[in-house]
């Protein structure tokens, strides 16, 4: 007696089946593809992070520049060329004389400070005990000596050199004086009188300390500008009469200029500064240069309103990439190749090898040991991309743990979904157009066929919508989407999909809706096509679902186009409406020729009834198409302010596309119906669209100037029109090759002759010509 087995055994056993029947797959050289996914991995991982780290590293003005212009640093970050700032060095000998000199020119700056700071601090007291003097005694200066010849109150009087510190000068009863000697000595011819005498000097005294503390201030201005810096001046005094005896006594032993000896014998203190005396020794010039006032030492300090940090005439650069930027760009890179690899590679294998299973005719063998369409469909996404997945999953997984690790967990949710979904309907794709190809075509150029039909797309619209030019880009492929949203993760300045805007959020889903649409179709295809390669790629009702999903992506490219390009008039509009439904036509003929029937058997066509029943297919999705192109263009004309303007309908211009669609799906209609000659076929469609689409452009010139001149439409054709005859000839021309390619098409007299034809020919496939003229491309 048969016994249902629990339920969790059953998932269990149907596991276990399925994986019986994929390991034959699976296993197939596993170990080799195993080492050379997991080699391949630490290859490309291991470059990936040496070439961000040797990028973000350099310290080089064209590497900078590229960081800044990429976003990834501050133009202001280290050094720049502007005045608060110091330039950038990029040689390490150079920036090493310019930061010997500025130690050199720091040092002497603070020890000229720290010695103006004491004969400053000496003469304030002197000044003090002066006025004490003064308070006490009154002193004779009718003998016109200084201070009436006191040898101690001139002493106090005397003023040390102040230099570089601006010139001395204050003003006593409307008098200027340069010392307190001038003030301090009387003469007869003076305006002042000896009782007034020690008043007068009080009060030059009290002006002198008033400008000896704006000095005070101005040092320690002075000394705020080198804050940032340390001079290591040394705090040690010497005595100044002694140094200086010895100076006098031993000069050949001393390398210190005149001007500075001069400078420290008259500095008035008792103390000196050592540092200032040892630099004044070892650098004898810089020392004297740095005594004058407008020395660039000083850069105009003294008499600037304004105080601001010195710094270095130029500065080291370094690059200031940290190491959370460089997991950014590593992991977004990792990710990049991943998606790539499993949107590019995966799909290509994935083509090749079903390819060549149909090439082989081991198809039906495979369904012969009882697995269903679905799992051999499985089997062929899995078992040739071993490498591929062990490989993306390696660097995904790299990848995924640095953008984590620089914060970007909750942001990785979209790519992960977007990739897992994308890579499922990416390789169902692959399947049904592997197996749609491989029966006519070498396996190896189906491989190409397929990589070249998702690089191509995806790079163009990688760079529309990773550039954010437009978000057209993103309904070509599976790539641009997850590139675009992966980007944004590296913090490039543009670089990467802003998800703010509607339509761009509506793009992105109805790309991914589209594409999982048409994995579904193909996936139904390959179920049917497993045992029977005579079926058609798609039947007509998924044709017509595809054909409104390319329907809809002109409408939404049309949206996208114009809101990045300002329409101001009509012209800008109709170009931007052309461009956005240019490929509609051939992805809608395309479909229909793909979804056609034929009869049970190899290498057979489609008979008129079905060629008919397409054209008249073709008929409601134009009729589709213009109504909701009709229906953008209307909106988007109003949202332009167009919408009040006169306009009138370009009935010529519009005829003429129509007979250029009309033409294109007749070509390949025919096409469809001949078993041979397909190639003359194509050249003479060829030679018609391209023929009618120059009578388009020139139809749209001609209508302009007609609806300017008479304010009304023209009529197809160009009837009411003031126009060459030899224009209206061509048009005709051009319409007579038209209608003769749509009665070529859907005539039956082609049927008859090839059923009187067909009992006398073998139609074994085993006598296909593997010349262009037998194959068919689409079943």
């Amino acid at each position: 007696m048969n016994e249902s087995l629990p339920r969790g055994n059953a998932s269990a056993s149907t596991m276990r089946t399925l994986w019986r029947r994929l390991r034959p797959f699976v296993r197939r050289d596993l170990r080799g593809r195993l080492i050379s996914a997991a080699i391949a991995a630490v290859v490309i991982a291991g470059l990936s992070w040496f070439g961000i780290a040797a990028f973000t590293h350099l310290d080089s003005s064209a590497a900078q520049a590229v960081r800044v212009q990429l976003g990834l640093e501050h133009e202001k970050a280290i050094c720049s060329d502007d005045d608060d700032t110091p330039d950038c060095a990029y040689d390490d000998r150079a920036q090493a004389e310019v930061d010997r000199q500025w130690s050199q020119d720091l040092r002497i700056r603070a020890a000229v400070l720290q010695e103006l700071d004491l004969r400053i601090d000496a003469t304030l007291d002197n000044l003090t005990e002066a006025e004490a003097l003064l308070a006490r005694q009154n002193f004779n200066y009718v003998n016109q000596k200084v201070a009436g010849g006191d040898p101690k109150l001139t002493e106090l009087l005397t003023l040390p050199e102040l230099s570089p510190l601006p010139e001395l000068y204050y003003y006593v009863d409307g008098r200027g004086y340069g010392d307190l000697h001038e003030l301090a000595t009387w003469s007869p011819s003076g305006v002042r009188d000896l009782e007034d005498m020690n008043d007068s000097v009080l009060g030059g005294i009290a002006e002198v300390r008033r400008e000896l503390s704006r000095y005070q201030g101005l040092i320690a201005s002075q000394r705020s500008r080198d804050a940032a810096d340390d001079p290591q001046v040394s705090d040690v005094f010497i005595d100044r009469r002694s140094a200086m005896l010895d100076v006098r006594v031993r000069a050949e032993h001393f390398q210190m200029s005149t001007e500075a000896q001069n400078w420290f014998r008259d500095g008035r203190a008792e103390d000196m500064s050592r540092s200032a005396f040892n630099l004044a020794e070892a650098y004898p010039a810089e020392f004297s240069s740095a005594l004058l006032s407008a020395n660039k030492t000083w850069e105009g300090g003294w008499d600037s309103p304004r105080w601001e940090p010195r710094h270095k005439p130029t500065e080291r650069y370094r690059s200031p990439i940290t190491d959370e930027q460089r997991y950014e760009l590593t992991g977004t890179l990792l990710f990049v190749v991943a998606c790539i690899v499993f949107l590019v590679v995966a799909p290509i294998v994935t083509a090749t090898a079903t390819a060549r299973e149909r090439e082989a005719g081991t198809l039906p063998v495979l369904r012969m040991t009882g697995m269903r369409a679905g799992d051999l469909a499985l089997a062929m996404a899995i078992g040739p991309n071993v490498f591929a997945l062990i490989l993306g999953g390696s660097l995904l997984g790299t990848g995924t743990l640095l953008l984590a690790m620089s914060g970007h967990a909750c942001d990785l949710l979209l790519p992960l979904g977007l990739l897992g979904v994308l890579t499922a309907a990416t390789v169902l794709t692959a399947i049904g157009l592997g197996d749609a190809l491989g029966q006519r075509v070498n396996a190896m150029i189906v491989g190409g066929l397929v990589g070249v039909g998702i690089v191509i797309p995806g790079l163009l619209g990688s760079a529309l919508a990773a550039l954010n030019v437009a978000d057209t880009g993103l309904l070509l492929g599976p790539v641009p989407a997850l590139v675009a949203t992966v980007t944004r993760f590296g913090d490039i300045h543009g670089l990467g999909l802003e998800l703010s805007g509607e339509l761009t959020k509506t793009m992105l889903a109805y790309s991914v809706a589209l594409q999982v649409g048409l994995g579904l179709a193909c996936l139904g295809s390959w179920r049917r096509r497993v045992e029977q390669g005579w079926a058609p790629l798609f039947r007509p009702q998924e044709g017509v679902l595809l054909a409104l999903g390319s329907i809809g992506c002109s409408a939404l490219t049309l949206l996208d186009m114009t809101g990045h390009h300002d329409t101001q008039d009509f012209n800008a509009l109709n170009l931007l409406t052309f461009l956005s439904s240019v490929f509609l036509l051939p992805v809608l003929a395309w479909l229909l020729v793909a979804s056609l029937r034929r009869p049970a058997r190899a290498r057979a066509v489609a008979d008129y009834v079905e060629a008919r029943l397409a054209f008249m297919r073709f008929q409601g999705f134009v009729v589709t198409a213009a109504m909701l192109v009709g229906l953008t263009y209307g909106l988007i004309m109003r949202g332009a302010g167009l919408g009040s303007d006169n306009a009138e309908l370009m009935w010529a211009t519009l005829a003429q596309m129509l007979l250029v669609a009309e033409t294109g799906v007749a070509a390949l209609l025919w096409a469809s119906r001949r078993r041979e000659g397909k190639m003359r076929v194509a050249f003479v469609g060829g030679a018609a669209v391209i023929m009618q689409l120059l009578a388009v452009v020139g139809t749209y010139g001609l209508e302009v100037q007609h609806v300017a001149v008479t304010n009304g439409a023209a009529m197809p054709l160009l009837a009411n029109a003031d126009v060459s005859p030899y224009w209206t000839a061509f048009l005709i021309l051009c319409w007579a090759i038209g209608l003769a390619l749509v009665l070529t098409a859907l005539m039956r007299r082609k049927d008859e002759v090839e059923v009187m034809v067909a009992p006398d020919e073998d139609d074994d496939e085993d006598d296909d010509d593997y010349g262009m003229p037998g194959r068919r491309l689409l079943h």
